[in-house]
């Protein structure tokens, strides 16, 4: 079965300073906002790695230099990959499949990449990999590529998985894991994520002969509550 590959921007208000430390497990200094961000402490990092282009500065091969000038640039620029890894595999074969992948994908067209796998809980094996945008301080010419796109980006990552005999796409199984926004895809691969720990928790909580699917009854639940919002508000408004 072939790994899930998920693309997000970082999330609102976390800075690619503090995003770094968090996935490497490291204690950085944001000079931006005058803060020590330090997550050395949290276990569950398995492997570590800063994939650099040859046409990024030396100075930068240190993360901490490299993030605070990222964040020079603008963090809302930065990707994040994050990659569910299948069980039953050494951990360097692992780490090759990624390195290869975000090397051709990335490196090579003149992004830096600092990435890890982690194993959160038991079986949870995933990589996290922060893509720092092409334009950086002290960056001779342009970049050697341009950049790509996700339909790109995803067929790549198909052939380095046929490459390893990792073949199939969880995420093509039926709507159910597309309305859960991949959740599903990544439980089966061994990632738990937030939305698929809410979803659970419907469904253990699921009253008797209720047989709707578990992210219906959670949008029904948000859709009351934003009705209950709403007339609470317009009772105010009349001065009730």
């Amino acid at each position: 079965m072939m790994p899930v590959l998920c693309v997000r921007a970082l999330s609102r208000g976390r800075g690619a300073v503090e995003q770094a430390a968090y996935c490497g497990r490291r204690r950085l200094y944001d000079r931006a906002r005058r803060r020590t961000f330090d997550f050395s402490h949290r276990p569950g990092l398995a492997w570590s790695e800063l994939t650099l282009p040859d046409t990024l500065p030396a100075d930068l091969s240190d993360p901490e230099r490299l993030w605070n000038a990222v964040d020079g640039v603008g963090a809302r620029h930065v990707r994040e990959v994050l990659i569910g890894l299948p069980r039953g595999r050494p951990l360097p074969a692992h780490a090759g499949l990624a390195r290869g992948f975000l090397e051709e994908a990335f490196a090579a067209r003149g992004r830096a990449v600092d990435w890890h796998i982690h194993y959160d809980r038991a079986h949870n094996l995933h990589v996290h990999a922060l893509v720092a945008p092409p334009w950086l301080p002290g960056l001779s010419g342009r970049p050697p590529a341009g950049r790509i796109g996700r339909t790109a980006l995803h067929a790549l990552w198909r052939r380095h998985c046929e490459r390893q005999g990792l073949t199939g796409h969880p995420e093509a199984r039926g709507r159910g894991a597309a309305a859960l926004g991949g959740a599903h895809a990544l439980w089966r691969r061994g990632v738990v994520t937030r939305r698929w720990q809410a979803l659970a928790a419907l469904r253990a909580l699921r009253p008797p002969g209720d047989r709707r699917p578990a992210w219906l009854r959670l949008r029904r639940r948000r859709r009351e509550r934003e009705a209950r919002d709403r007339a609470r508000r317009a009772d105010l408004a009349r001065g009730r």
